[in-house]
């Protein structure tokens, strides 16, 4: 019982604590992203079709590169130091990728929860959406191994903006019955 009052089970706890919270936020990122699609259901269908529609390849290229393409751009900001291009940056570059991201989470996070369910079973869309959720967060772990971690977190953001850009890029334009 002596190992107990040491430091390392303090840290040991705080380590469990984070873990557990950080479970709780992803399936809670699945949750929400439930909610979304309930209040957007035409975001939701574009970002579905998307999926569906495009290749694995074109999704992860068409976030990718735009990812580092504003990387870059912010690089060149941060060089500038100016609070107006800063702002500027902010609202032309971040926010549109930002909401694209989210619209790609729409599809990605319930797809990911159902590959991640056995074939043949059925569950509900909360179960699909906060286990995909879980998936990507579990996924973050690989920040353990730092090359691993980059590489995983790059593709599985651009995999997710690739669906969320696929989405705004390629809506289907509204018939007379829609208007």
């Amino acid at each position: 019982m002596l190992w107990l009052a040491s430091a390392d089970t303090e840290g040991l706890l705080q380590l469990l604590l984070a873990v557990v919270l950080g479970a709780i936020a992803c399936i809670g990122l699945g949750a929400a992203a439930l909610v979304v699609r309930a209040i957007l259901p035409g975001a939701a269908a574009s970002a579905d079709a998307s999926l569906l529609r495009l290749s694995t390849w074109r999704l992860f290229l068409s976030g990718i590169l735009p990812l580092v393409g504003a990387a870059l751009l912010a690089r060149g900001v941060d060089l500038v130091g100016n609070d107006v291009v800063s702002g500027i940056y902010l609202l032309i570059v971040v926010l549109p990728l930002t909401l694209a991201w989210i619209a790609g989470l729409l599809a990605g996070l319930p797809y990911l929860g159902s590959k991640a369910l056995r074939h043949g079973s059925e569950a509900s869309p909360l179960a699909r959406a906060a286990l995909g959720g879980l998936v990507a967060g579990l996924a973050m772990v690989s920040w353990v191994l730092p090359p691993l971690g980059l590489v995983l977190t790059l593709l599985l953001t651009g995999w997710f903006l690739g669906i969320g850009l696929g989405a705004l890029i390629h809506r289907r334009p509204r018939t007379e019955e829609q208007v």
